[in-house]
């Protein structure tokens, strides 16, 4: 499977500055991370800090805030991942997600799909989850 970069924007939290980035699609990282130099610029505070797991395997601190993304004709916050100056803005799962969007590796775009509910409860069987809930000690 191929990848492919798209233009996005991201922008304080306040959505009113915004700077335009070029970013590699990646499904494989929750978090669209973005060089801290750009995050600092547009005054975006981490909030956080977590541990990213790495494709070679190492484990690395991130700081984690909230940043205002442009993409597709949408504009929506979105956690972003503070990157070191040289690595490369990576557009994440949670943003895409949250975007509605999947990826098309062979056309190299993003495509609009149907949000999920996979669960199919009717009422019978919700009060019968409940049921046995209640009855499980603690």
């Amino acid at each position: 499977m191929g990848t492919f970069r798209i233009t996005v924007e991201i922008g304080d939290q306040n959505a009113q500055n915004f700077q335009e980035v070029v970013a590699l699609v990646d499904t494989g990282a929750t978090f669209t991370k973005v060089p801290r130099p750009v995050l600092e610029a547009l005054e975006v505070p981490a909030d956080r800090t977590y541990t990213a797991l790495l494709a070679d395997g190492r484990r690395v601190p991130r700081e984690l805030g909230w940043a205002t993304i442009r993409l597709e004709g949408q504009q929506f916050p979105t956690p972003v991942a503070f990157g070191e100056e040289e690595e490369p803005t990576l557009l994440g799962a949670m943003a895409l997600e949250h975007a509605l969007l999947a990826v098309d590796p062979h056309g190299q775009r993003l495509m609009p799909v149907d949000a999920l509910e996979m669960t199919n409860f009717d009422e019978k069987d919700l009060r019968l989850s409940l049921a046995e809930t209640a009855r499980r000690p603690l």
